[in-house]
């Protein structure tokens, strides 16, 4: 077992000894997909039950997990997640609206030297955007966003997360060429790396076929599958189009924008 993981399981059995001696609620930050798995994983393997993974809406790719007395249930527990995540909305006057994209949000977010971990989806509009953070974040990433110049015209405000305003998921298409379906020949075409360091990705758990870890190359992959590659993005496997002169596929490939 890796380092990271044994921290990753370490932290989680903390908060389930302070959920049980104490009697209340805990939740880590968000939680990578990797990061989920693992947790996922020992949550199982020590029959605990009494949790909740959320993102602030349903299909959110950041996710915190909520673990509570099981006396308390789930239904109490899902009406604290309100104590827990909040959401930051920015409303960009008429000149700016459709010029900000995710990258703008992340990057202003992050100036405030805050870990990646303590903010959640960031939800882009043409108007604006909702940043989901963790509550105890929230004021202070508001604030700090308002003194930004590129923010001076926009309305900022802390709302809840139920208030968020969603929105169908974006993709950039693109088609690759492979030799076949297997998984190292996918990877390294869909983010244009060689075959070594496809290898090394694979191996080094850092690829994920819809939410798993997989550290085989010559796995297939099919259609439809969510091909998820820390650090680079992820991606939806669409149809395979036909062939190529050269008798290779021709498979389309969709990123999460």
């Amino acid at each position: 077992m890796q380092i990271e993981d044994k921290l990753i399981i370490a932290k989680l059995m903390d908060k389930i000894k302070i959920c049980k001696t104490r009697n209340k609620i805990v939740h880590t930050e968000f939680l990578s997909i990797y990061e989920k798995q693992i947790i996922q994983k020992e949550l199982n393997r020590n029959k605990i039950k009494n949790y909740i993974f959320f993102g602030g809406y349903e299909g959110a790719e950041g996710e915190i997990l909520v673990i509570y007395p099981e006396k308390l249930g789930k239904d109490i527990a899902e009406k604290n997640l309100e104590n827990i995540l909040k959401a930051i909305k920015i409303k960009l006057p008429k000149e700016l609206e459709g010029k900000y994209s995710h990258r703008d949000y992340l990057g202003c977010v992050m100036k405030t030297g805050l870990n990646r971990n303590r903010i959640g989806d960031i939800i882009v509009h043409e108007d604006g955007a909702y940043i989901i953070v963790l509550k105890e974040n929230a004021e202070y990433i508001a604030e700090f966003l308002k003194g930004i110049i590129k923010f001076s015209k926009s309305q900022i405000e802390v709302v809840e997360y139920y208030e968020i305003k969603t929105k169908e998921i974006e993709f950039e298409e693109k088609q690759i060429t492979v030799s076949s379906m297997r998984l190292d020949n996918i990877v390294a075409e869909t983010i244009r790396i060689s075959r070594s360091k496809t290898e090394e990705l694979i191996k080094a758990e850092k690829v994920f076929i819809n939410t798993k870890v997989e550290t085989k190359g010559a796995k297939n992959v099919g259609s439809g599958d969510v091909l998820a590659i820390r650090g680079k993005g992820k991606f939806i496997i669409g149809e395979i189009l036909g062939n190529n002169k050269k008798g290779k596929m021709i498979v389309e490939v969709k990123k999460y924008k």
